[in-house]
Protein backbone atom coordinates (compact mmCIF):
# COMPACT_ATOMS: atom_id res chain seq x y z
CA UNK A 1 0.00 0.00 0.00
CA UNK A 2 2.75 2.56 0.74
CA UNK A 3 4.27 2.06 -2.72
CA UNK A 4 1.02 3.13 -4.39
CA UNK A 5 0.90 6.28 -2.25
CA UNK A 6 4.55 7.01 -2.99
CA UNK A 7 4.01 6.65 -6.76
CA UNK A 8 0.93 8.87 -6.51
CA UNK A 9 2.93 11.44 -4.51
CA UNK A 10 5.63 11.55 -7.19
CA UNK A 11 2.94 11.98 -9.85
CA UNK A 12 1.46 14.94 -7.95
CA UNK A 13 4.91 16.48 -7.43
CA UNK A 14 5.83 16.14 -11.10
CA UNK A 15 2.41 17.41 -12.17
CA UNK A 16 2.83 20.55 -10.09
CA UNK A 17 6.22 21.22 -11.61
CA UNK A 18 4.95 20.61 -15.15
CA UNK A 19 1.96 22.89 -14.50
CA UNK A 20 4.34 25.62 -13.40
CA UNK A 21 6.67 25.19 -16.37
CA UNK A 22 3.97 24.91 -19.07
CA UNK A 23 1.46 27.45 -17.77
CA UNK A 24 3.63 29.59 -15.48
CA UNK A 25 1.21 28.59 -12.72
CA UNK A 26 2.65 29.35 -9.31
CA UNK A 27 -0.45 27.78 -7.73
CA UNK A 28 0.28 24.47 -9.49
CA UNK A 29 3.83 24.52 -8.17
CA UNK A 30 2.83 25.37 -4.59
CA UNK A 31 -0.03 22.88 -4.39
CA UNK A 32 1.84 20.15 -6.26
CA UNK A 33 4.83 20.44 -3.94
CA UNK A 34 2.71 20.77 -0.81
CA UNK A 35 0.39 17.84 -1.49
CA UNK A 36 3.18 15.76 -3.01
CA UNK A 37 5.42 16.18 0.03
CA UNK A 38 2.54 15.52 2.43
CA UNK A 39 1.77 12.33 0.52
CA UNK A 40 5.44 11.33 0.68
CA UNK A 41 5.23 11.85 4.45
CA UNK A 42 2.13 9.68 4.58
CA UNK A 43 3.87 6.95 2.59
CA UNK A 44 6.90 7.07 4.90
CA UNK A 45 4.58 6.77 7.90
CA UNK A 46 2.88 3.81 6.24
CA UNK A 47 6.25 2.13 5.65
CA UNK A 48 6.92 2.63 9.38
CA UNK A 49 3.54 0.94 10.17
CA UNK A 50 1.90 4.10 11.56
CA UNK A 51 -1.88 4.01 11.07
CA UNK A 52 -2.10 7.78 10.69
CA UNK A 53 -0.11 7.54 7.45
CA UNK A 54 -2.90 5.67 5.69
CA UNK A 55 -5.58 7.97 7.09
CA UNK A 56 -3.56 11.03 6.07
CA UNK A 57 -3.18 9.61 2.57
CA UNK A 58 -6.94 9.05 2.36
CA UNK A 59 -7.70 12.63 3.41
CA UNK A 60 -5.14 14.14 1.03
CA UNK A 61 -6.25 11.93 -1.86
CA UNK A 62 -9.90 12.77 -1.20
CA UNK A 63 -9.09 16.49 -1.29
CA UNK A 64 -7.10 16.13 -4.51
CA UNK A 65 -9.81 14.05 -6.15
CA UNK A 66 -12.38 16.70 -5.28
CA UNK A 67 -10.17 19.42 -6.73
CA UNK A 68 -9.37 17.55 -9.94
CA UNK A 69 -13.01 16.54 -10.43
CA UNK A 70 -14.08 20.18 -9.99
CA UNK A 71 -11.45 21.32 -12.51
CA UNK A 72 -12.54 18.64 -14.98
CA UNK A 73 -16.21 19.60 -14.68
CA UNK A 74 -15.32 23.26 -15.11
CA UNK A 75 -12.98 22.90 -18.10
CA UNK A 76 -14.17 19.62 -19.67
CA UNK A 77 -10.51 18.99 -20.47
CA UNK A 78 -9.55 15.38 -19.82
CA UNK A 79 -5.86 16.26 -19.58
CA UNK A 80 -4.71 16.84 -16.95
CA UNK A 81 -7.72 17.30 -14.65
CA UNK A 82 -9.84 14.36 -15.85
CA UNK A 83 -6.94 11.93 -15.84
CA UNK A 84 -5.78 13.03 -12.38
CA UNK A 85 -9.35 12.79 -11.12
CA UNK A 86 -9.54 9.16 -12.28
CA UNK A 87 -6.13 8.32 -10.84
CA UNK A 88 -7.00 10.00 -7.54
CA UNK A 89 -10.29 8.13 -7.37
CA UNK A 90 -8.54 4.81 -8.06
CA UNK A 91 -5.97 5.49 -5.32
CA UNK A 92 -8.77 6.48 -2.95
CA UNK A 93 -10.68 3.25 -3.60
CA UNK A 94 -7.48 1.22 -3.22
CA UNK A 95 -6.70 2.88 0.12
CA UNK A 96 -10.25 2.41 1.39
CA UNK A 97 -10.25 -1.30 0.50
CA UNK A 98 -6.78 -1.80 2.01
CA UNK A 99 -7.74 -0.08 5.26
CA UNK A 100 -11.00 -2.02 5.40
CA UNK A 101 -9.16 -5.34 4.96
CA UNK A 102 -6.67 -4.47 7.72
CA UNK A 103 -9.47 -3.51 10.10
CA UNK A 104 -11.36 -6.75 9.52
CA UNK A 105 -8.36 -9.00 10.04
Amino acid sequence: MPFIVLIYAVLILIGGIIGHVKASSLASLIFGLTFGLLLVGSAIAMFAKHKWGAYGAVILTFMLDGFFTYRFLKTHAFMPAGMLSLISFAVLIYLAISISKKMSS
